[in-house]
């Protein structure tokens, strides 16, 4: 194999790497006043073990004149309306299908949970 190629072989494969590592992220905001709302059952192992939590999982309209996307807050269960962590998460699919779609849609993995009402 000539050099020529084996370099161009390793950029590819090095761009096509640091693009899959990049392109799964997640954050995560979470509130320091109140506390989350308590589970109905633990069956939970992750972070959210002691917390009440929703997730959406769904496809949004994005396009160059969209100022912000709205979610409204599911009333069952979450009473007071305010929110105590809120995460989001891009998978690599969802970069291919806002890529494919020409940023016109965006698949998005949305976990929340609710503060405890306060007595």
């Amino acid at each position: 194999m000539k050099p020529c190629l084996k370099f161009y072989l390793k950029t590819v494969l090095i761009a096509a790497l640091f693009f899959l590592m990049s392109s799964c992220y997640s954050v995560r905001i979470v509130s320091t006043m109140g506390s989350p709302m308590p589970p109905d059952e633990m069956e939970r192992d992750d972070w959210y073990r002691d917390k009440m939590v929703v997730e959406i999982d769904t496809v949004i309209k994005a396009g160059i004149t969209t100022e912000g996307i709205s979610f409204r807050v599911l009333r069952e269960g979450c009473e007071t309306g305010k929110l105590f962590s809120v995460e989001y998460k891009n998978t690599f699919g969802g970069s291919l299908l806002y890529l494919i779609s020409f940023g016109n849609k965006r698949k998005v993995k949305l976990k929340y949970v609710c503060m405890k009402p306060e007595n």
